[in-house]
């Protein structure tokens, strides 16, 4: 089974934020609640389901652009966001699994963006995992143009080889009522309804 990614139908469109403009190098940011559509996260709780507090942005840039190899969580596991994506249709998001576990590298996220406004996340963000490519094998690729399940508990990374558009991403950590996240096999059923191929 596919435990990385689903395409999602939503009963709405929602447009890149207007904070979202070009950069010049991938960067992660804070995405301020001005700029979310409500009718995501009002739609998320019908499902009593949670959103974090933590509402991200991702920035891939032109160019053979990258974000570098991670997972969100300070496990390996199979947490979930829904993510929406902005950008060429042939830039991707990639999983991976590392051939020997002394590949798995922990490492202290660089969390200025958080920092900055003074945000208290819901959740755990101060311990994920990297590794490097040649240690890993690539277990799942897909182009992110359409709202998708993605599971981030797991290596991932995005890679944008377009030359002239640029990737922008918005991230909702779903999380259950108590708290904790939502693991992907429960988000595949949860939303079962409007998964799509």
């Amino acid at each position: 089974m596919n435990i990385y990614h689903r395409y999602l139908q939503l009963p709405f469109t929602v447009k890149k934020p207007d904070c979202f403009e070009p950069l010049d190098h991938a960067e992660i940011v804070l995405v301020d609640q001005q700029y979310i559509d409500t009718r995501i996260i009002d739609w998320i709780q019908q499902h009593s389901v949670k959103v974090s507090n933590l509402i991200e942005g991702f920035y891939t840039p032109t160019n053979g652009g990258k974000i570098p190899m991670h997972n969100d969580t300070p496990t390996l596991c199979n947490a979930t966001k829904i993510n929406f994506t902005w950008g060429p249709n042939n830039s991707v998001t990639r999983w991976w699994r590392v051939k020997q576990p002394e590949y798995l590298k922990p490492v202290k996220p660089d969390n200025r963006h958080i920092s900055a406004v003074g945000l208290e996340p819901d959740i755990v963000v101060t311990d994920a995992y990297t590794a490097r490519e040649e240690d890993c094998d690539l277990v799942h690729e897909q182009v992110i143009n359409q709202p998708s399940l993605m599971n981030i508990g797991q290596l991932h990374s995005t890679f944008n080889p377009n030359m002239t558009e640029d990737r922008w991403t918005l991230c909702f950590t779903l999380l259950k009522l108590d708290g904790t996240h939502l693991q992907f096999e429960e988000a595949v059923q949860i939303f079962k309804d409007y998964i799509h191929e």
